[in-house]
């Protein structure tokens, strides 16, 4: 089994977080900045040391490429912006691991059946314009978003036409997409296990929900005669989250925020917004939810709309079972499991069929903070895992 340098890796990533490094002890590289910019460039001379060819394409997205034996593709991958005060491995791991691999097979002169690429994807966060604007790109799925973003898209520069060159022309001899990435959630961590095998990415749909009431004075009006918006809302949040337990016990559901209008200390509340997420890899599930939120706001007091809804996504087996042999190979403990977050592989699964992801343990479970960490001996399994799994889909596929 081949083994990454794990001091390089460490070298690299560590490196990499100092770019965007901000006073609050976290790091803000929003795509796009000055920061992303930077960082992109470290990508650049990273990829080009490890022997590969290097373009930018229209959108921000990093490719380098080292030619294999043949014209079939190998896609490798991940993200280098971050949310706003976020930690060091979110996106980078995947990113900087794939280059690390390249670089290990580059050393020992192992040349591949396939053409590898690998792709620093731009804007995957979505904090400035879309989610999955870079990968969504390169497989032609952002066209039909563009009229809502397409003024977002010419403030950094971005053009409709540049969305339609950035989807690549290969796409039919890409076999497959791997994506190593931390799981941002605290199951490897609390069970000991060393690789996360990826079997799904779950279905989201986020409404934004208004309710009415009646606003009136806060010291005047008795208890019995309130027509409060904010108690509408409290009680809607408590039934939600005791429907959804009920319904699926992987489903998940959220109020991110809520505002009470006119928000005035002595004014109850004549109008309540709130955001409403729900998430789950069952479609019914999702849909069962909803349909109960919307019964129970049926009537004139409340208005519900549909923000995002993104399917559920599965991983291809052929990718799963080539990580689990090599997990098993490196005498790795591994669990099959979900993600609840949403990745660039989401995006591009739905083009490529043979799509897989490896996850490393998140310390304590905790992502998109400066406390996000994963232990730098579990960064050099996972690295190895990709590197190991991608030796095993170059012969297989």
């Amino acid at each position: 089994m081949k083994k990454i340098n794990i001091d390089r890796l460490k070298s690299s990533l560590m490196e990499l977080a100092q770019i965007g490094k901000d006073p609050r002890g976290g790091i803000t590289r929003l795509a796009y900045s000055d920061e992303y910019y930077r960082g992109a460039q470290l990508v650049k001379d990273l990829m080009e040391d490890a022997g590969l060819k290097v373009e930018v394409d229209a959108v921000g997205n990093v490719l380098g490429r080292k030619d294999g034996c043949t014209d079939r593709i190998i896609l490798v991958g991940s993200h280098t912006d971050t949310v706003e005060n976020g930690g060091p491995f979110d996106g980078s791991l995947g990113v900087m691991g794939a280059i690390e691999a390249m670089k290990t097979l580059d050393e020992e002169g192992i040349s591949l059946n396939h053409t590898v690429i690998v792709a620093n994807w731009a804007e995957e966060e979505g904090n400035v314009i879309k989610g999955l604007i870079g990968s969504g790109s390169f497989v032609g799925e952002i066209d039909k978003d563009i009229p809502a973003i397409e003024e977002k898209l010419r403030s950094h520069g971005i053009t409709p036409e540049d969305i339609k060159k950035a989807r690549c022309d290969e796409l039919e001899n890409i076999n497959c997409y791997l994506e190593l990435h931390i799981e941002q959630g605290g199951v490897l961590d609390n069970t000991g296990t060393d690789i996360g095998v990826v079997s799904s990415i779950v279905g989201e749909d986020r409404y934004l929900v208004t309710i009415y009431g009646k606003e009136n004075h806060a010291g005047t009006t008795p208890m019995v005669y309130r027509d409060d918006a904010l108690i509408k809302a409290a009680r809607l949040m408590l039934n939600l989250n005791s429907q959804c337990r009920k319904i699926d016990d992987t489903m998940v559901c959220t109020v991110g925020w809520i505002k009470a209008f006119p928000g005035e200390q002595n004014i109850i509340p004549g109008k309540v917004q709130m955001t409403v997420e729900m998430r789950s890899v069952n479609e019914e599930s999702i849909k069962a939810l909803a349909d109960y939120m919307k019964a129970w706001c049926s009537g004139e007091f409340s208005e519900i709309q549909l923000t995002l809804s993104q399917n559920p996504v599965k991983m291809s087996s052929k990718c799963m079972n080539a990580v689990s042999e090599a997990a098993d190979e490196l005498g790795l403990s591994r669990k099959v499991m979900q993600s609840g977050a949403g990745h660039d592989a989401m995006m591009i699964a739905n083009v490529i069929e043979n799509t897989g992801m490896i996850f490393a343990p998140s310390v304590g479970g905790v992502s998109h903070c400066p406390e996000e960490w994963t232990e730098w001996k579990d960064i050099e399994n996972s690295v190895n895992v990709l590197l190991n799994t991608i030796l095993k889909l170059d012969k297989q596929l």
